[in-house]
Order: structure tokens, then C-alpha cells, then sequence
């Protein structure tokens, strides 16, 4: 867990972030808590890194869950959001931490589950469970159900994710894997991966969104340690 001085830091990197560019995000309000949470089906399929990688269709449907949480002040017009995904050990307390430091902050936040449905708990001794990069998919089919909601501004649609969930928060920036998963006129406005590993090498993946790409890394983090991405 971050300490007080490190969790501040890293509200206020996040603060940076979403507020560097007028397409990305600009608040008002603050809350504590949820004003408002609704739980939300989403069809994907599940797929080895392979068939990802190489556009198949062929995986298996499967039908994932999401929480969407919405900031309770009474702003007007249409609020921001942050997909957040969750990392090797599934939904924890950090994704909830997250929810609540964006809906303090007046931006909604909806948490998905790549696990659950899938008969997972945990992948952290065993990574071979669920491709790597499988929940990219997911993460598309998340942005088309948050686009769709009357409170959210379907242009301020972020991502973030931790560890695992770095990797898919940042990986989704790469056009390829949009042109191949991702919908027509739908992408994310900010990406925003926290120790994600990213010494992986993909087909053209210097071709990424013309968006905001922010990269979080702890200096006393000896899992995923920043050095390995040199």
C-alpha cells in the first residue's frame, strides 16, 4: 500500500493528467463517495495472446460484469470517466480506492471484471490462465458501454490500470489492436498505466492514439521494476 505522501503524489500526477487537455478532463464538485452505482453486462470473448495477435473472431463468447460509479455532485451537462482494470489478483481494495479518488475529484469511474466470468480468482502464480492481452478486447467493449450512458461525455472516456491492468491500459493506446478490436469513431481520450510491464515488442507499436500516454513507475517497486523497461 502507498503511503500518505506517495498516494498524494499520485492524486495529484493523476489530477495533472486529466486536466492537461481540454478534450480529456475538466471537473468541478467534490464527493466522497458513489452518487449512484449500476452493474452492467458486457459481451466479449476470451482469447489466447495468439488468436489476439492475430485478429481472430474465433474465441469464446463470454459475458464479463462491470460497476460503474457515478460522482454524486449535480454538475451540469455531461461528467468524464476512467475504465479501470484490475490486475493479477482481480478486483481489489486499490480499484475501489481508485473509484473514490475519481468520483472525489467529480469523475465517474466504472471498475471491470475480467475474472469472475471466467472462473478466475487469481493469476499471479499462474499467468497462463488468461492471455495477457485479452482484456484489450475488453477494455473496447467497456469503452462502447460507458459512450452509451446519458451522464457520460462519450469524449472524455480514459483508462487505467495497475500491474496486469497497466499492461491493457497501455497496450490499448496501440492502432493496430483499434483498427482490429476497438469500434469506429470510439477511443479512449487518456491512457493511464501504472507499473505496467511494457518490454513486450509488438507489430507496429510505435503507431499509437494521438492521445495522452502517462506511464507511472514506484522506484522501490522489485516486481515490476522500472530498470526491465530499458
Amino acid at each position: 500500500m502507498m503511503n500518505i505522501r506517495a498516494h498524494r503524489l499520485t492524486r495529484v500526477a493523476l489530477w495533472v493528467c486529466t486536466t492537461a487537455s481540454a478534450v480529456v478532463f475538466t471537473s468541478v464538485g467534490r464527493a466522497a463517495d458513489a452518487g449512484k452505482i449500476e452493474l452492467y453486462a458486457i459481451q466479449t470473448v476470451t482469447m489466447t495472446d495468439q488468436e489476439f495477435l492475430t485478429g481472430s473472431k474465433s474465441g469464446k463468447p463470454v459475458t464479463i460484469a462491470g460497476e460503474l460509479r457515478l460522482p454524486t455532485y449535480d454538475a451540469p451537462g455531461r461528467v468524464p470517466a476512467i475504465v479501470i482494470v484490475h490486475g493479477s489478483g482481480g478486483i481489489m481494495g486499490n480499484e475501489d480506492h481508485w473509484a473514490r479518488e475519481l468520483n472525489e475529484m467529480g469523475v465517474a469511474a466504472f471498475i471491470l471484471d475480467g475474472f469472475t466470468a471466467r472462473g478466475i480468482v487469481n493469476v499471479g502464480v499462474d499467468q497462463s490462465q488468461l492471455g495477457l492481452v485479452t482484456m484489450i478486447n475488453d477494455a473496447y467493449r467497456a469503452l462502447d458501454v460507458v459512450a452509451t450512458h446519458p451522464r457520460i461525455d462519450a469524449r472524455r472516456i480514459g483508462i487505467l490500470g495497475g500491474s496486469r491492468g497497466g499492461r491493457v491500459a497501455l497496450y490499448a493506446s496501440l492502432k493496430r489492436f483499434q483498427h482490429m478490436y476497438g469500434t469506429a469513431g470510439k477511443e479512449f481520450a487518456v491512457y493511464l498505466p501504472f507499473y505496467a510491464p511494457c518490454y513486450t515488442r509488438f507489430v507496429d507499436d510505435l503507431d499509437v492514439a494521438d492521445r495522452p500516454i502517462r506511464l507511472f513507475h514506484g522506484a522501490a517497486d522489485d516486481y515490476v521494476p522500472a530498470r526491465m523497461h530499458n
